[in-house]
């Protein structure tokens, strides 16, 4: 009956902005408005566990240092080879480190519809087992987590594992009711711990006119990381265009890196 009611609704939203806006931007509001109403009539009764895999592939040798990198939204297929992130990728292994990529589950609402709590408890459980994995296979090293857009929330989440020695994230999604995706969702019970992931080496990038993912939501974070005293954390706006990664983005998460030390 819910759902009847979102569908009718964004039926009448829809000629009302059809009588009152021009032709180009009745089009987009109208879009917007369907995509909405779509993800709530969308919306699961009870949460749904994750399937975690392996690493989608792991670039080059163990020199010391090792990279967690997690994609963004809407999957891994194809996400690397984008020419700005692909010159992430590139800078991160030029700093002789190991690049280990990671495919995370596709993104569902029912992740999300007990606030996150099974999906974070899911995420912990596997990534601490993943690392050991890791670490077994390919040797000692200092890793990091970094990420872009969801993947910059999961970097975060990541770097609550006590192995994890540093992350950057990059425009990550802090809450998730931000996306149209999940718009009518919450993961109010899966966000990273401030006290845990203040305690390390960490790096935030974002674009100041990021209507995405909330501009003002990453300023709101990055001041509660270093409201806990955090003088290793640092965070960084540019005036990258939208939810875009910049080369001045990339370039400074290239030298926060470098100045991370391999394991001696």
């Amino acid at each position: 009956m819910k759902k009847r009611y979102l569908i009718a609704l964004t039926g009448v939203l829809s000629f009302g902005l059809a009588m009152v806006l021009p032709t180009v931007q009745r089009r987009a509001a109208a879009s917007h408005i369907w995509r909405l109403a779509e993800s709530a009539a969308a919306l699961p009764a009870k949460p749904a566990v994750p399937t975690f895999a392996q690493a989608d592939r792991v670039i080059g040798r163990n020199f010391g240092k090792r990279v967690y990198l997690f994609h963004g939204l809407p999957g891994l297929d194809g996400y690397w080879q984008s020419p700005d992130r692909q010159a992430l990728v590139d800078a991160l292994q030029e700093d002789g480190s190991q690049v280990v990529v990671v495919r995370l589950p596709r993104a569902r609402q029912a992740f999300y519809a007990d606030g996150g709590a099974a999906y974070c408890q899911a995420f912990r459980t596997w990534f601490s087992a993943f690392e050991r994995n890791i670490s077994q296979r390919y040797g000692a090293a200092k890793e990091y987590t970094v990420g872009i857009s969801y993947g910059g929330y999961h970097a975060m989440l990541a770097a609550q594992d006590p192995t994890v020695d540093g992350w950057a994230a990059i425009s990550p999604v802090t809450d998730l009711s931000r996306l149209d995706e999940f718009r009518w969702q919450s993961n109010g019970r899966c966000q990273p711990s401030t006290p845990s992931i203040a305690a390390k080496p960490g790096l935030m990038v974002y674009g100041r006119h990021d209507k995405r993912v909330g501009s003002d939501l990453l300023v709101a974070a990055a001041a509660r990381i270093e409201g806990g005293g955090n003088e290793r954390f640092e965070a960084a706006d540019f005036d990258a265009k939208g939810h875009g990664l910049s080369e001045e983005m990339v370039a400074k998460v290239e030298r926060w890196y470098g100045l991370q030390q391999p394991v001696s």
